[in-house]
């Protein structure tokens, strides 16, 4: 029978916070890296400093990033923001894809670019062999840990400005059943990805199901990504050769057990994962259909939750009740105190965006310019309107 008194003596550090406080020395949070110096003018100009954040049962549930210092102005990689809900994702002078929000807020519409065989810019550097095999050899659940800080490091090298000040976290998606629906999905229909649960991390809930996984060989029509619809459309940002050798190669590693995560960048006035690295690993795993694993990088916003004392105390009183009469189980017992003396912050979706459209009528002459091109007109008009599909309306 669980001993309230012991319990709460053992929980009175409380959970570790993650987010803006997690600086502060804490048992589950362990601090690493350290002030980003600019070699040529000799001052610091940014501060990042990141931390693991685990979980209540000491699992690792991502990398808190915190970034200070001043803005640097508009990264090369973002999303613009327009009139009238219009948005752009441009990587330097190159833009990626165009949406726009719906008058009625269930949804926006997507429109890829032609997609470049690769990128104007680097953004993350190719994974190599001894790379793959070193990290392969890691305990299975170092190994996310291990890629976030990786990846984490290769942004900051080769697009020092995308990480602009405030709170980021990394956090990781891994496959997941769909039952009951399973047996009667096949391929990437039957992939899901989840994260973890929510009352022992208070991280951002993201699911990701396969049919919203976008084809990475040809831009494809417009899409429609419905808000909540399972965290939102993977879309990628450039070209997938299905003759590669590269993706042959991938495909070997995704045999072998030893595929690198595909990490994806979360945008929520999209509503998408875009993929930052990965385009080839993620296609290899969907030829040999294994489901993959994710990393998710994202800014969300912090709420702080204060408890009530009152109601802490009524919940106390209640569970020593059902403790002397033996009708809790030590495991409920604990998730219920857990929960109720748990003051983490929540993480809510968030991404920033910047003032940067020459004007709404550029917007609609490159957005209309692209699907004549490609003829395909059947949603133009309601994306020009910004209307839902008609089963919405």
């Amino acid at each position: 029978m669980p001993d309230v008194g012991k319990a709460l003596a053992a929980f009175a550090g409380k959970p570790a916070p993650t987010g803006e406080s997690a600086g502060k020395p804490s048992a589950i949070v362990a601090p690493a890296a350290g002030p980003v110096i600019d070699q040529g003018l000799g001052t610091i100009v940014e501060q990042i400093f990141w931390r693991d954040i685990e979980d209540l049962a000491g699992h690792w549930n991502g990398l808190g990033v915190d970034v200070k210092g001043p803005a640097s102005g508009k990264p090369n990689l973002c999303l613009l923001s327009g009139n009238n809900k219009r948005m752009q994702l441009v990587l330097g002078d190159q833009t990626l894809l165009w949406g726009t929000m719906s008058r009625c807020l269930y949804g926006v519409w997507l429109v890829r670019n032609d997609l470049l065989e690769q990128l104007p810019q680097t953004l993350v550097g190719p994974i190599d062999s001894p790379q793959v095999e070193q990290q392969a050899r890691l305990d299975p659940a170092l190994r996310l840990k291990a890629w976030s800080r990786l990846f984490v490091q290769q942004l900051m090298q080769h697009q020092p400005d995308f990480f602009y000040p405030g709170y980021w976290l990394v956090r990781a998606l891994r496959p997941a059943s769909q039952k009951p629906m399973r047996p009667m999905l096949s391929g990437t229909e039957a992939w899901y990805f989840k994260g973890g649960e929510d009352a022992q991390s208070h991280m951002p809930q993201w699911a990701i199901h396969g049919r919203n996984i976008l084809d990475n060989q040809q831009a494809g029509t417009a899409r429609w990504v419905e808000l909540g619809e399972y965290g939102g459309a993977v879309v990628g940002l450039h070209a997938v050769d299905p003759h590669s050798g590269r993706l042959k190669w991938w495909r070997k590693k995704a045999r072998e057990g030893s595929l690198p995560p595909i990490l994806l960048w979360y945008v929520s006035g999209l509503n998408c994962h875009l993929i930052l690295d990965g385009h080839y690993r993620l296609q290899a795993a969907i030829d040999e259909n294994l489901p993959p694993e994710f990393l998710v990088l994202s800014s969300p916003r912090l709420y702080r939750y204060r408890p009530n004392p009152q109601e802490q105390q009524k919940v106390l009183g209640a569970l020593q009740v059902q403790v002397q009469r033996n009708k809790l189980e030590t495991g409920r017992f604990n998730q219920l105190l857990i929960s109720t003396f748990d003051d983490r912050p929540y993480h809510g979706f968030g991404s920033q965006s910047w003032a940067g459209i020459a004007s709404e009528q550029v917007w609609i002459d490159q957005v209309s310019g692209i699907l004549k091109e490609r003829g395909d007109l059947s949603d133009l008009e309601e994306i020009l309107e910004r209307e839902a599909p008609e089963e919405y309306r």
